[in-house]
């Protein structure tokens, strides 16, 4: 059974992520929060796409942008992984790799012609940090549950390639 989730919209972070959001200067991003290991306990998922610093050039590529996967401590949140270069939409697959459910991401651009959906499996640490390469593998098609969803382009700022 997927678990649920809830999103939120960049004007104003759940709490708990709101200062990871701040550490990391993001002004443009997409948080999704779902319980990817069933400890009742949301993860969150952040589609970062733009810092106040430097803009999307430090953050997105041709290939996409980076997800963050966060894990709620008694503390705060922890930062799991940092993947690099996906798209949304971002997806909660049915399946589940050391106890975390894997995660499902668009990739395309970057050279890829032909874009294709990624599978993402948990390796008892981390998710891996870049969908184009192994141990991330092929989805046949969209699986699981949608928690980030199409993102607009992002605009062009002078003086960013």
């Amino acid at each position: 059974m997927l678990p649920s989730a809830i999103a939120a919209s960049s004007a104003e972070p759940p709490q708990g992520v709101a200062a990871f959001v701040q550490d990391h200067h993001l002004t443009r991003y997409s948080v999704a929060l779902v319980d990817l290991n069933s400890d009742n306990r949301p993860e969150a998922l952040i589609y970062a796409m733009s810092t106040a610093d430097r803009g999307p050039a430090n953050l997105c590529g041709s290939g996409g942008c980076d997800l963050y996967v966060l894990s709620l401590t008694a503390t705060g949140y922890r930062q799991v992984t940092d993947i690099s270069i996906t798209r949304p939409p971002i997806r909660v697959l049915p399946t589940i790799t050391y106890g975390w459910h894997d995660l499902g991401v668009l990739v395309s651009g970057g050279g890829i012609i032909s874009g294709y959906e990624a599978r993402l499996r948990f390796d008892g640490h981390s998710y891996p940090s870049n969908p184009t390469v192994s141990p991330a593998t092929r989805l046949k098609g969209p699986v699981g549950k949608q928690v980030i969803g199409e993102m607009p382009p992002i605009p062009a700022i002078p003086g960013y390639r």
